[in-house]
């Protein structure tokens, strides 16, 4: 009996995908057109929900969580009916206008906060993968300069470097040494794609380019160096800009405007009486 419940369930999964192959393709001469645009909207969906998780997993391994998809939208889908639930609860006794509105806005922060706290870990992994390129780019340059290969010279200062892109370089040395494997730099390009670093993909251009065309690396690793230092030189005096912006309007507003009010009311007080 399990036999033919296992053998009416395979003719039947068969039948099913051929005739979506059928559909999909319009091979289906006896189907109507309904029946057609149903399943094409269904493999349209199918298509669109793997280009959704392809995509979240790929911010997922850029922010550098250890989660999978599917736990962080349960995530995202429990917490946005928590938020609904509350925010319904709060104002269900005045209306049911500012309850529906309430439920709304408490799914829409659901599903906000933890895009927003997705995008937050993507950049401040981004910028503390970048602090640690300089120095790394830095020691890689004195290397450089007692001779010896490129990449013994990396290798040798990914060992030396505590952080999560000496790691993650070391690791990349270390697969690209397996025979009939990538080679160390079309890895370390498909490592800078994944975390949309371009600086890491030019140190790979700068490698590639000395294993290929004999190219002096000491002169574009130095350059490099220096840029990155000047761009984050830049970001310092802008965010340091900011922060004194942050600062000095609070305290004009708080401190200033109520000083004028107590170092003026005197006078002003003075020319209404001798208005009146």
């Amino acid at each position: 009996m399990p036999d033919v419940t296992l053998a009416a369930a395979a003719v039947g999964a068969g039948t099913m995908i051929g005739g979506a192959v059928l559909v999909a393709g319009g091979g289906g001469t006896r189907m109507d057109a309904a029946a057609r645009v149903v399943v094409r909207n269904a493999i349209a969906r199918l298509l669109l929900a793997h280009r959704a998780r392809t995509r979240l997993a790929s911010d997922l391994d850029r922010a550098g969580w250890r989660e999978t998809p599917e736990r962080v939208c349960a995530f995202a889908i429990a917490l946005a009916g928590c938020l609904a639930v509350l925010g319904a609860g709060t104002v269900s006794a005045l209306t049911v206008g500012g309850a529906a509105v309430m439920c709304g806005t408490g799914i829409l922060a659901g599903i906000g906060l933890p895009w927003f706290a997705l995008r937050s870990a993507i950049g401040a992994r981004r910028r503390r993968l970048e602090g640690e390129l300089v120095p790394l780019l830095e020691l890689f340059t004195l290397e450089l300069g007692g001779g010896g290969s490129a990449v013994s010279a990396l290798g040798s200062v990914t060992i030396q470097v505590q952080g999560e892109l000496a790691v993650d370089l070391r690791r990349l040395l270390i697969a690209s040494q397996v025979a009939g494997s990538a080679s160390f730099e079309s890895r370390l390009i498909d490592y800078s794609e994944r975390l949309e670093i371009p600086a890491i993909g030019s140190l790979a251009t700068i490698l590639a380019a000395s294993r290929e065309y004999g190219t002096g690396t000491v002169q574009g690793v130095r350059a490099l160096a220096i840029d990155l230092r000047r761009s984050q030189r830049r970001e310092l005096i802008a965010h340091s800009r900011r922060a004194l912006n942050h600062v000095l309007l609070p305290a004009a507003v708080g401190v200033l405007l109520p000083f004028l009010a107590v170092l003026m009311f005197p006078a002003v007080t003075a020319l209404q009486r001798n208005l009146r």
